[in-house]
């Protein structure tokens, strides 16, 4: 049986929205969970988990559900994206969070903690090796003051690298919204919290400039919780992330949240 053009088109949408999605989405949106429809204990459809987490019902940005990452003393609590929908993003796209640490915080061991909300792994442009780019990603220091950056990490011996930002800033007990943009094409890497951009970590190295930045031309793997690479004192980080969102444009805020 023949489908029309009408029909076509609409499937076509569903498959590029993502039809696992859940909670209003714009135009563009791959992925959009809010995490009510999953049951407490456990993770939502179409994602794969590392360690320790689940949704929890009582603690919110928007509705009942979020979800909650257990306290470790080091290590990766993380959901990863399905790989259709992480091939769906391409080489542009647009990523929101919201996210709510425990306070009074656990304090670094040592002379910090560097802690993941977001990582993408892919293909260097520069070097054709596996590299992890954090996406959301920060530095905690003893003194309780934390600070973001833009964070690449190559294997084989290959250093480290990205901007950090001036500003440092402190753990408290609210829901902050994270935003970021990535685009292999021009090579941009840009950041926001609470909608107000983190300039000083921003790249914008235009077409075939890759160094300091090396933006794959898609990423392998996309992965959304708390990994933190030092160890925490006492029982470690718990953090709560709710109302995530990936696609090809500019997400947003939720609306009728509480910010």
């Amino acid at each position: 049986m023949k489908m029309s053009f009408a029909a076509a088109a609409a499937v076509l949408g569903v498959i590029v929205s993502g039809c696992a999605t859940n909670g209003p989405s714009s135009p563009g949106t791959i992925v959009s969970e809010d995490f009510e429809s999953t049951p407490a204990g456990a993770i939502p459809a179409g994602f794969t988990k590392t360690g320790d987490l689940s949704v929890e019902e009582g603690v919110a940005h928007s509705g009942k559900h979020a979800l909650v990452i257990a306290p470790a003393v080091r290590g990766g609590r993380f959901i990863s994206l399905a790989p259709d929908k992480v091939a769906a993003l391409g080489g542009e796209h647009w990523g929101r969070l919201y996210y709510k640490v425990k306070t009074p915080t656990p304090m670094p061991t040592g002379r910090l903690i560097h802690a993941t909300f977001v990582d993408g792994k892919g293909i260097s442009p520069l070097a054709n090796d596996l590299i992890d780019v954090r996406l959301a990603t920060l530095l905690f220091y003893p003194n309780g003051d934390y600070g973001w950056f833009y964070n690449v990490q190559p294997p084989n011996g290959r250093k480290e690298f990205g901007p950090k930002s001036a500003t440092m800033q402190k753990f408290n007990d609210e829901w902050t919204l994270l935003e970021w943009h990535a685009d292999a094409a021009t090579q941009t890497y840009a950041f926001f919290v609470n909608g107000k951009e983190v300039a000083d970590i921003g790249q914008h190295k235009g077409a075939g400039n890759y160094e300091g930045i090396e933006i794959p031309a898609v990423f392998q793997t996309m992965s959304i919780g708390f990994t933190n690479y030092q160890p925490a004192t006492g029982d470690g980080f718990t953090v709560w992330i709710d109302d995530i969102a990936l696609g090809k444009h500019r997400l947003g805020p939720v609306r009728g949240a509480a910010r």
